[in-house]
């Protein structure tokens, strides 16, 4: 059901309000709308976050900029925001400033760059109009059950876009066994040579994020945003397993899963799972080289020790390791 924010008393209210005004602020929210409101991505921020294709149409006409003055219609719009239209369905009643609360305001402030993404498509007032794109869509892909099962087809897709621009990738949660829960934060990443692995804020990321978006516009820290994945940002689950199985996801409407569970490949990635260069310290631990000098020192396999625990299931070494996780 939706849930009008106007239904939230004050202090949420105000603390979504300048949350979503910060972000709105960011230069990468400007790019990001602009390039909505333009009707077509520039080719650095599209080739990013996808394969190349080499008749799209950005290629075609060369879009290696955004037209003229859609980054002032950008701006117009932030001026013009309104928090009031926008809807939700989550709860937000944790308490103020609590860990609960905290995360129910990542969500909230996703969610509303998603549909401002989502309704600036729908304006269709681009310089290349939605046509161009959603003809050469129909042309090249042959199946489009999965934008016509989002709620609003395209400006979805548009919506999604614009929030993996912003964030890093599309944010999702730990529902629980309830699927109502909003338990912890993960991220499923915009690059196109990150990982595929589902990844979470570290805690100083989290705080930084947090500190950003209660943050007054007079006193705002530089924004911390997007977030991509490094060796840090860990454990990792891979993105069938956490939506099937382990109840991680935004709304259960995002995606419709395969119908058989994607099979592990022969070869891992550390990219998509840094606990394999854990693994590759242990098996160097007592080994010399030919200078008759370790490979690896005490600390350095103590700490691969210590990092290697923090994996999930769906880890390619969880039947290895999976024992000593802190999942279990």
């Amino acid at each position: 059901m939706n849930t009008n924010i106007d239904v939230l008393d004050g202090d949420h209210r105000n603390a979504l309000n300048r949350a979503i005004a910060n972000i709105l602020s960011t230069k990468v929210a400007e790019v990001a709308y602009a390039q909505i409101l333009d009707g077509l991505p520039t080719q650095d921020a599209l080739w990013d976050s996808f394969h190349f294709v080499e008749d799209h149409p950005v290629e075609i006409i060369g879009h290696s900029e955004i037209c003229p003055s859609f980054i002032e219609k950008a701006r117009e719009h932030r001026k013009r925001f309104e928090l009031g239209h926008l809807n939700f369905e989550t709860k937000a009643n944790q308490a103020v400033g609590s860990d609960g609360f905290n995360l129910r305001l990542i969500e909230l402030a996703a969610i509303a760059c998603h549909q401002i993404g989502a309704y600036i498509y729908d304006l269709d007032e681009g310089a290349h109009k939605n046509k161009v794109y959603q003809d050469w869509r129909t042309k090249v892909l042959k199946e489009k059950k999965q934008d016509a099962e989002k709620r609003r087809g395209l400006a979805d897709v548009a919506g999604y876009w614009a929030e993996s621009k912003i964030f890093g990738g599309v944010v999702v949660f730990d529902r629980g066994e309830t699927e109502e829960g909003c338990k912890s934060m993960w991220i499923h990443g915009d690059l196109i040579r990150g990982p595929m692995t589902l990844y979470p804020p570290t805690r100083e990321q989290f705080d930084s994020l947090i500190n950003f978006l209660i943050s007054s516009l007079e006193s705002m820290p530089e924004c911390p945003l997007p977030y991509h994945a490094t060796k840090l940002n860990r454990p990792r689950w891979h993105p069938y397993d956490a939506f099937a199985e382990y109840h991680i996801f935004r709304d259960r409407y995002e995606r419709k899963l395969p119908p058989q569970p994607p099979r592990q490949g022969c070869v891992q990635c550390g990219v998509d799972w840094p606990e394999l260069s854990d693994r590759q310290v242990l098996l160097l631990h007592g080994h010399v080289n030919d200078q008759g000098e370790p490979y690896v020192t005490e600390e350095e396999c103590d700490a691969a020790e210590e990092r290697i625990r923090n994996i999930t299931p769906s880890s390619p070494l969880w039947r290895s390791f999976g024992d000593r996780s802190l999942y279990r």
